[in-house]
């Protein structure tokens, strides 16, 4: 009995001893694994951002909300001749008239985010929904022209010059944070300035704002359309055009990293993961910036309302 009561203690002892383990250390594990993704956002700037704090699965395929005529519009899209646009002189527009179809309404997304932002965001929550109203037909011209979906173009402005309220946006109407380069011989002794910098013909000059280095200089536009019009410039060189075919608007497409867990996305979080890829920006979470904010404002809808008109 003596025997069986020590064995019993120490079974005992030891059942305790990994149960106190698993309290302290494998429950705190998992839960840190399981919600990894909003513990990371939380202590990053995107809580700082008057978005949501993680993917919402709320994005609706084209033929979920159009019908299934999108597909037919789809490939008149994509396959549509856009020499026209391409081969014109950069610093000419054809302005695009206010689409007759709507599918995106800033009063709807504004009374949604009132009851599920905090107050403390709402003031931005204004000043982004009224950056899109401002600059969706700056967008959208640029998609017909492009293909480049009207949803990343806007979330790009919103993010990079934070709804227009940035130096750069207010000083330098531009939008999109594009550098001037230094240009070759420039001088290696510390003292670089104005002359070692080329700026693209779209500019008209370029101004210093400290970004990677103290002596980085940006492009000065005159009006926000030759902004978005240089932007899409860029996205169109070899760096980045890859994706325009590989993620059309209104699919889902798999991704090499996951985003928030998932390994297959709507397009437009494809289109994110991409520019980060790509070397856009050096921001560690710049794809989840960009797919939440087009998220939390349902900008995605705004490319539809294009392939619809």
């Amino acid at each position: 009995m003596e025997n069986n009561d020590n064995d019993h203690g120490l079974f005992y002892g030891l059942g305790k001893g990994v149960f106190l383990a698993l309290l302290l250390f494998a429950l705190p594990g998992f839960l840190i694994l399981h919600y990894f993704d909003r513990i990371e956002s939380s202590l990053s700037d995107i809580s700082d951002l008057p978005v949501y704090d993680r993917m919402q699965d709320n994005f609706k395929t084209g033929a979920e909300v159009v019908g299934g005529v999108f597909g037919n519009k789809l490939r008149e899209f994509y396959n549509a001749d856009t020499t026209f646009f391409l081969q014109q002189d950069e610093s000419v527009s054809v302005p695009m008239k206010s689409t007759s179809v709507t599918y995106w309404s800033g009063a709807d997304v504004s009374r949604q985010l009132a009851r599920n932002l905090s107050s403390g965001k709402q003031q931005s929550v204004k000043a982004y929904l009224d950056y899109v109203e401002q600059y969706k037909m700056l967008a959208l011209e640029e998609m017909r022209r492009t293909r480049i979906p009207a949803s990343i173009i806007l979330a790009q402005g919103l993010f990079e010059g934070n709804a227009g309220r940035g130096f750069l946006p207010v000083e330098a109407n531009n939008h999109f944070g594009i550098k001037c380069q230094l240009q070759p011989g420039y001088r290696r002794d510390g003292r670089i300035g104005d002359d070692d910098f080329g700026h693209h013909s779209l500019a008209i000059g370029c101004v210093q704002r400290t970004d990677d280095y103290v002596w980085d200089r940006f492009e000065v536009y005159p009006s926000a359309r030759e902004s978005y019009r240089r932007h899409s410039l860029l996205l169109l060189g070899d760096r980045y055009r890859w994706m325009i075919n590989n993620y059309e608007v209104g699919e889902i497409y798999p991704i090499p990293v996951p985003l928030y867990g998932h390994d297959r996305v709507p397009y437009y979080a494809a289109w994110s993961v991409g520019l980060k890829r790509s070397g856009y920006a050096t921001a560690k979470d710049y794809a989840e910036k960009l797919t939440l904010i087009i998220e939390t404002y349902q900008l995605w809808k705004i490319d539809y309302e294009l392939l619809m008109n």
